[in-house]
């Protein structure tokens, strides 16, 4: 009998860090080739999942509103406590 197919997507840290996902375990970028197909994107690409299966069981879909993938506000009050936003004057144009 075929195992039940389970969201992995807790195993990768969401909030990118530079743009990249961070894979829990290792504390590695996460890439899919390395470290298996964790998140449920990728297993519809590998075609371990359909479509329909992932917006059943996967519950990191980016844009959902009862999804737990970070929204944009959660990662830019995630920057704010961490000070990584810089505040400051623009520079002035020389063309002015």
């Amino acid at each position: 009998m075929n195992e039940p197919i389970i969201c992995e997507c807790y195993l990768i840290d969401w909030s990118a860090k530079n743009g990249k996902y961070i894979h829990i375990e290792s504390g590695d970028v996460y890439d899919s080739q390395k470290h298996g197909a964790l998140d449920c994107q990728t297993k519809v690409k590998d075609g371990i999942l359909n479509y329909g299966e992932y917006f059943r069981i996967c519950k990191y879909i980016p844009g959902d509103s009862k999804s737990l993938f970070p929204t944009a506000d959660q990662k830019i009050i995630e920057k704010i406590k961490n000070n990584s936003i810089e505040e400051g004057i623009p520079p002035i144009s020389e063309n002015i």
